[in-house]
């Protein structure tokens, strides 16, 4: 997997790791609980989950200043990606220490990344916008992102392509013919992404 020192966010590498896991056909069982949270965006938990330490960082809200030295439950998506840096390199170990090396023939290192930052882009969008309830699945968060920014029908069924293509990782059940079909499909998704500005960075 691509080096966590060559990555401004080390969330492409840490879950784009675990991704490959799965697609292997191993079963995640010991770190499935860190896993989910921090796929769904969920920074809180994962943080209490792995307890690794919290970047410096100072926080400006409705005219108070002050410094952030714990998980808050309210952080923007973005705070909590940039605090839980720490722990996803924790965790990569952790995982990589379990699983070790894994050489995928069909799917590169840097699409798993991107892979991991589709799922990641549409989520934070949504809930820098307050769109989801908790445990939203990426569905429901497709369609209310694109509801709200008013993506045509036919960008939000490009979405569901990519999303599509992400479940053929998890759990293959024929979603493509082929993963070179596949990923030309994922391809055009993450493009919507970039056209419309809902990435991350």
């Amino acid at each position: 997997m691509t080096s966590l020192n060559n990555k401004i966010l080390t969330i492409e590498p840490t879950v784009g790791y675990m991704l490959k896991v799965i697609k292997s056909g191993q079963t995640i069982t010991k770190y499935n609980d860190e896993f989910k949270a921090i796929r769904h965006g969920n920074y809180f938990d994962f943080l209490n989950l792995v307890k690794g330490p919290i970047p410096f960082m100072v926080s400006y809200t409705n005219g108070v200043t002050r410094t952030e030295e714990y998980p808050q439950k309210d952080d923007c998506d973005f705070a909590g990606l940039l605090k839980a840096g720490p722990s996803l390199i924790i965790f990569y170990k952790k995982c990589f220490a379990e699983y070790g090396l894994i050489i995928d023939s069909d799917i590169s290192d840097e699409v798993f990344g991107k892979v991991v930052l589709f799922e990641l882009s549409l989520r934070m969008h949504s809930n820098n916008n307050t769109l989801l309830n908790e445990r939203e699945q990426l569905v429901s968060v497709i369609d209310k992102l694109s509801k709200f920014k008013n993506l045509s029908m036919s960008d939000t069924d490009k979405l569901h392509l990519g999303r599509k293509f992400l479940n053929m990782i998890k759990h293959p059940k024929n979603q493509f013919p082929s993963w070179s079909q596949g990923l030309k499909v994922f391809e055009i998704a993450y493009q919507v992404l970039v056209v419309n500005k809902l990435t991350v960075l």
